[in-house]
């Protein structure tokens, strides 16, 4: 068992999340633990100032809202030495599904693209056939914002043109995204600085030229994601796409830890996952998604990995002091 640390050496790291997060990451294993390795934290009353609770070392958080804005602006200015996890401007980049996924077509990394899109500002754009052009059926309906409310996840496979005017449940502005099969599997890849771990998880099933011309008079040309789940889409073979699991083989552990880093040092982010998939039809994996501080805590040992990231985020903070009073000695000395 690890040696306990003393109050006096804790670093202290306070924490603002909505209480389904709290409850889920932020469970009693895992704050004993980083205490015994020194981490400490403090739950954030984000009614309060921030510059009047603490001592804050360092702070994660994901609550949004302009009075929270302002007090962290205000905190960070106060306190130039902690470490805000992560900064507003890199956050809300991933809230716009345009916008964060740019950063991955500026890699220039073989075999990584992102999915052809099309934004859709109003519902007059969505009776134009021009409308999906570049396109081709089906595509994924997506709303523009990815805010974590529960409308941001309603979206939609749309198989024609009558689905996008008369079977969708959304509402634009919206994103249209180029459905791809993908042998039913999604690589969600979890990044915590350098800590990098891959999972694969049950996907949207393939869709053959057979199934998606009987799904698109069955269900008017559009079908929600929460209807698939339930839904058997067979391929070409006649066969279930369900059980592909299986088939997939993990990406090559480099080209993860290149992409990693790559979209790590772009979007200015320590802690997201981004969601990753094989083309059916190429060599090559496609970004469809990125996420802002996701659910660590269903990997395993999570309590080791993120005591391990806030352990190097002490260690920087404290390289980053020990250099400044060497500059202050050096200023000193030669006055």
């Amino acid at each position: 068992m690890p040696e306990f640390k003393t109050e006096g050496n804790l670093f202290h790291v306070g924490y603002a999340l909505p209480a389904r997060k709290i409850e889920a990451f932020m469970v009693p294993s895992f704050i004993d633990y980083a205490k015994e390795q020194g981490i400490d934290f403090i739950p954030i009353d984000v009614s309060k100032p921030l510059t009047e609770q603490g001592p804050l070392d360092c702070i994660i958080h994901k609550v949004y809202g302009h009075e929270w804005n302002l007090n962290l602006h205000d905190f960070s200015v106060n306190n130039p030495d902690a470490t805000v996890i992560d900064p507003l401007s890199a956050i809300q980049r991933l809230h716009n599904r345009i916008s964060m996924l740019e950063p991955v077509s500026q890699l220039n990394i073989p075999q990584l693209s992102i999915p052809s899109q099309l934004l859709v500002h109003d519902s007059e754009s969505l009776k134009s056939v021009e409308t999906t052009g570049g396109l081709n059926f089906p595509v994924i309906a997506k709303p523009l914002l990815a805010d974590g409310t529960t409308k941001a996840h309603d979206m939609s496979l749309v198989f024609n043109h009558e689905g996008l005017t008369k079977g969708l449940e959304l509402e634009p502005p919206m994103v249209l995204q180029q459905f791809v099969n993908h042998g039913g599997i999604i690589f969600k890849v979890y990044v915590a600085d350098d800590y990098v771990k891959c999972v694969k998880r049950s996907s949207l099933p393939d869709v053959s030229k057979e199934s998606m011309e009987k799904m698109a008079s069955e269900s008017g040309g559009a079908i929600s994601f929460s209807r698939i789940s339930g839904a058997v889409i067979t391929g070409d073979d006649g066969r279930s796409n369900n059980n592909s699991e299986e088939k997939l083989d993990m990406p090559a552990p480099e080209f993860l830890v290149e992409v990693a880093k790559g979209l790590r040092q772009a979007l200015g982010l320590h802690l997201f996952n981004f969601d990753m998939i094989r083309d059916d039809k190429r060599d090559g994996y496609l970004v469809i998604d990125i996420n802002y501080f996701p659910g660590y805590e269903k990997l395993p040992s999570y309590e080791t990995v993120m005591t391990d990231f806030f352990l190097n985020i002490k260690k920087s903070q404290d390289l980053k002091k020990t250099m400044k009073k060497e500059i202050v000695k050096l200023d000193e000395t030669e006055v």
